[in-house]
């Protein structure tokens, strides 16, 4: 039984819960944390994952599975914002899908507050001097905006609102008017990007107050100016506290803001996120965790001679395995004080033994999902290839007959990726003929358990196993090594049948055998699945 503890603290399996709850695909490998508007993908994580990774992982899941369900990226491609609009766009719908999502999860409100405190409040980073004020102004919106769900936000908002007020009086005022009727009514992406241009142009269209031109431009003139002059002097300088010393200048560097790069922008909560997750890549491949994706690879039916061959040893190891559960389902009567009335034990009234009652131990079904993961990477061509497909077809054909089984069966690697699946027959189905696969490609061993670690995660069928068809080495047995610790741990079983190769026992010492020919695999098959099928079932 797989708990559900060790699977929150598992970021392969974290990841495929999330998914299937928010309805999208996350996926892990590679050098980024992105999304593009269909998939989620976290870059190649370390293996031992600190509660603080899995947190971040988890909140930037949160916050993209809203931008996939919320946002409508068409509408937002027409629009073709330039960087600072759609900087401010960001803020607006960061709040308004995280806001959506958690009205529909709950628990995702408790992560994303967790997230904002993180960044905003906790590790905020004040600006250096010599930053322009303008860009105060952007995080002024945003923190205007995360303020909104964590009040601990305002203590740096109010930093930044005294940047405003000092540099660009009069802008706060305009721009806290339009942030009111966001957070009062914005229904959709379209929503959120007519507030954003209204706050671009809000920001394009400040101008400095007519009084401040005057004090520029009388400077250290009124010296000699009449007494009217001299009060105005003393009310101008008592503003230049609150005011900058040179009004145009402010202007100049509002006009620039619009003509800076995106990346040299303030960053919201998913490229704050992304960055972080970036920076906890694993410095060795072989520290890694990468998930298979799916991919295509061509196959076909199984040559009639080399598919009579696997159906014959398939008979033999279901016969085998179908005469084992026989003798162990059958329903046997145990006498006792209650059930129906056995005949044959009326002669214990004679002796005041009131056990004459006949019941029928009833027997469960095996209720066991089977994947087979077939290798089929180069160095099985030739014969080890034909000699693991024939096995491969026939053990699932095997499986297939047997009440309580549910057998898949996945070929890797595909020829999209390195680190791919390609599976030929998913839990459910029907065994098809499709069993002729070439080989080549590398041994993508760990990805590939990952998958299929994912795959079952959601099967109604209580025990889970895994079994891997190879003739040779893992692209990385650190990693590999890793993966099945996992899954045994997390309560999957995985036995392993190598084709003409021992280096499967390495990798299970305990739960693996070795085939060199075809006829070997009945009996090979039968003495390990034998304990595969029957352990923990009751008797």
């Amino acid at each position: 039984m797989i708990r559900t503890k060790d699977v929150l603290n598992c970021l392969p399996l974290l990841a495929s819960v999330l998914g299937d709850q928010y309805g999208v695909q996350v996926r892990i490998g590679g050098n980024e944390a992105c999304t593009n508007g269909k998939v989620i993908q976290l870059p190649s994580l370390p293996m031992d994952c600190e509660p603080e990774l899995l947190a971040l992982a988890r909140s930037f899941i949160d916050h993209e599975s809203g931008h996939i369900r919320h946002t409508d990226f068409g509408v937002l491609q027409a629009a073709n914002l330039d960087p600072v609009t759609f900087n401010l766009f960001n803020c607006l719908e960061d709040w308004r899908i995280e806001k959506k999502l958690s009205g529909i999860f709950p628990g995702c409100r408790h992560n994303l507050n967790w997230l904002i405190r993180r960044f905003f409040v906790e590790q905020a980073q004040p600006r250096a001097g010599d930053d322009s004020p303008a860009l105060a102004v952007l995080d002024y919106v945003l923190l205007t905006v995360r303020a909104w769900d964590v009040e601990e936000v305002n203590i740096p908002r109010m930093v930044a609102a005294e940047v405003l007020r000092q540099h660009f009086p009069g802008l706060k005022e305009v721009l806290d008017a339009i942030l009111a009727k966001v957070f009062i009514h914005c229904p959709d992406t379209a929503a959120a990007i007519a507030s954003a241009r209204q706050l671009a142009q809000s920001i394009r269209q400040w101008e400095p107050q007519q009084q401040e031109k005057k004090t520029r431009r009388n400077g250290a003139d009124h010296t000699d100016s009449t007494s009217q002059g001299d009060q105005d002097i003393s009310s101008d300088c008592a503003s230049q506290t609150q005011q900058p010393i040179f009004p145009s200048k402010a202007k100049a560097q509002l006009t620039a803001l619009f003509h800076a790069e995106a990346q040299d922008l303030p960053q919201n909560l998913g490229e704050l996120l992304s960055t972080v997750l970036n920076l906890f890549q694993a410095e060795s491949a072989f520290e890694k965790v990468t998930v298979a994706i799916e991919g295509f690879r061509q196959s076909g039916a199984l040559p009639e001679k080399q598919k009579l061959q696997a159906l014959q040893a398939s008979i033999a190891l279901r016969t085998r395995l179908q005469g084992l559960l026989q003798a162990r389902t059958q329903k046997r009567c145990s006498i006792g004080r209650r059930g129906a009335l056995h005949t044959g034990s009326l002669h214990r009234l004679q002796t005041g033994n009131p056990r004459i009652f006949c019941r029928e131990a009833e027997q469960t079904d095996l209720n066991t999902a089977v994947h087979i993961l077939l290798d089929v990477s180069g160095s099985m061509s030739g014969a080890p290839i034909v000699l693991a497909r024939q096995a491969c077809f026939a053990v699932a054909k095997a499986l297939e007959n047997i009440k309580g089984v549910n057998p898949a069966v996945t070929a890797f690697p595909a020829l999209a990726s390195t680190s791919s699946v390609f599976p030929i027959m998913r839990h459910g189905q029907k065994v098809p003929d499709s069993f002729d696969i070439n080989a080549s490609g590398g041994t993508p061993l760990a990805p590939a358990l990952w998958w299929a670690m994912q795959t079952m995660l959601f099967l109604r069928e209580q025990r889970k196993i895994i079994l891997i068809i190879t003739d040779g080495v893992p692209d990385s047995t650190h990693a590999a090594t890793h993966v099945v610790g996992v899954a045994q741990k997390l309560g999957f079983e995985v036995y392993g049948l190598g084709i003409r190769d021992e280096h499967i026992s390495h990798l299970l010492p305990q739960t693996s055998r070795v085939i060199n020919d075809l006829p070997d695999l009945a009996p090979t098959m039968f003495d390990m699945l034998q304990d595969a099928l029957l352990k923990g079932w009751a008797s």
